[in-house]
């Protein structure tokens, strides 16, 4: 919502700008259901484990994991860092705690947990006031106002989460959402990696 989004919306309206967008945020669970009822035209989400059938998910981005530390962290282990440093734990809940939860499993960690939150973004501003460590996904897209923080990979076993936009696959409104794919696509491959 605070970088894909915004920067997205903004080619889409500066394309078409009569086209009436409604945006609202949400957890993949919630906005699946609401596109497979039609009370949503398309959704942007991370790929569940089983895509509701009637649905059609479009990939826009692979967004690795990665560990997350105040800017004056000195130790730059991430396996240690977890057993040592109180735990910030993305919500177990959704699609991307349930990725991470599985690979802290696989490496038979056990962690401090402080406190759960659902957003990256706010988990990154409770690492940055120094309340612990998180695991996140490195964002296709990075925020106008990005918390500094400092950003620790995982390894090439760190989970990675699939962003897509997902919606009906009778959608009577095809061309507006392939077009809103297009913008998305487009700010993701002109997004700075670092």
């Amino acid at each position: 919502m605070t970088g894909l989004t915004p920067k997205a919306m903004s080619a889409l309206k500066s394309k078409y700008p009569e086209i009436g967008l409604h945006i609202r945020p949400g957890l993949t669970g919630d906005l699946l259901t609401e596109t497979e009822r039609g009370k949503l035209d398309a959704a942007i989400v991370i790929k569940p484990n089983l895509m509701p059938i009637g649905l059609t998910f479009r990939e826009l981005a692979q967004e690795p994991m990665q560990l997350i530390a105040s800017i004056d962290e000195t130790e730059v282990d991430p396996l240690v860092l977890l057993r040592l440093r109180p735990f910030i734990r993305y919500d177990r809940n959704t699609v991307s705690g349930t990725l991470i939860d599985n690979w802290l499993l696989s490496k038979r960690i056990q962690v401090a947990e402080t406190m759960e939150l659902d957003s990256p973004e706010a988990i990154a501003s409770m690492v940055h006031a120094n309340l612990g460590v998180s695991i996140v996904p490195d964002l296709a897209v990075k925020a106008f106002d990005a918390v500094p923080v400092k950003r620790i990979g995982l390894g090439p076993d760190a989970p990675v989460r699939t962003l897509g936009l997902v919606y009906r696959e009778n959608q009577v409104k095809k061309r507006a959402i392939d077009e809103l794919f297009v913008a998305l696509a487009q700010v993701i491959e002109t997004s700075p990696k670092d």
